[in-house]
């Protein structure tokens, strides 16, 4: 029996891919369980071969589940020939041409596409148990992205989060509360004396003007009256 051997590449990134060999008379669904077996898959999802031209576009479809075997209506308005199931189609039906091309779709929701290309036509080896992968390279993607998600809490659960965070909102307000009365403490001035506290309120005060400070001085040097005029002095004098 013939076998074919393909070349699988990431779409995505060309410089990983796998060289896979099967079997001509052996299936679509072996092609597929080999190709998530290479590339470390977990084979829980929808996935389809198309063939393709070779400018890769989609031509008949060869999916993997019974239940996406029926056609849309975009796909009827459209004419498209009617699904193949994978676990009855054989390769080599679909074998038209010496470098013949598929598309190979995984996870529809997520899309993960890779590209299939026939690279050589070979004899059996007794001693091959196929479908094999015999080339490597590049390191496959995740076919998972790991998030941590919060989960907030609900019925019993967010009623006890809601009393638990109360009260460590009320613990928080009470603690700032003695920080502040310890802040007030701090500044008691009963230990202040009564001269210091009058030398403060002077201090104070307003500051007086130049012209203010030179009257004090006139009335203090003279002792007189509100015109700086002596009660000593003659009426005529005056």
């Amino acid at each position: 029996m013939a076998v074919y051997k393909f070349k699988v590449v990431y779409e995505d990134n060309d410089d990983v891919y796998r060289d896979i060999e099967i079997k001509s008379g052996q299936t679509f669904e072996d092609f597929h369980n080999a190709i998530q077996d290479a590339i470390k898959f977990d084979k829980k999802h929808a996935a389809s071969f198309f063939v393709s031209d070779d400018f890769w576009r989609k031509g008949q479809e060869i999916t993997l589940r019974k239940e996406d075997l029926k056609l849309d209506a975009e796909e009827i308005r459209k004419k498209v020939d009617p699904k193949k199931l994978m676990s009855e189609t054989k390769i080599a039906k679909f074998i038209e041409q010496p470098h013949q091309r598929f598309v190979y779709i995984f996870d529809p929701e997520v899309q993960w596409s890779f590209l299939i290309e026939l690279m050589k036509i070979d004899v059996e080896n007794p001693k091959t148990k196929y479908p094999v992968c015999v080339k490597s390279v590049g390191k496959e993607p995740k076919q998972y992205k790991q998030t941590l998600i919060k989960e907030e809490p609900t019925g019993e659960d967010a009623l006890l989060a809601a009393i638990l965070g109360g009260g460590k909102k009320k613990a928080k307000e009470e603690e700032d509360d003695v920080e502040e009365n310890e802040i007030y403490k701090a500044l008691n001035t009963e230990g202040i004396e009564e001269d210091d506290l009058e030398s403060l309120e002077g201090e104070e005060g307003e500051e007086k003007t130049e012209d203010e400070e030179g009257e004090d001085e006139f009335s203090e040097e003279g002792g007189d009256d509100d015109y700086g005029f002596s009660d000593n002095m003659d009426e005529d004098d005056r």
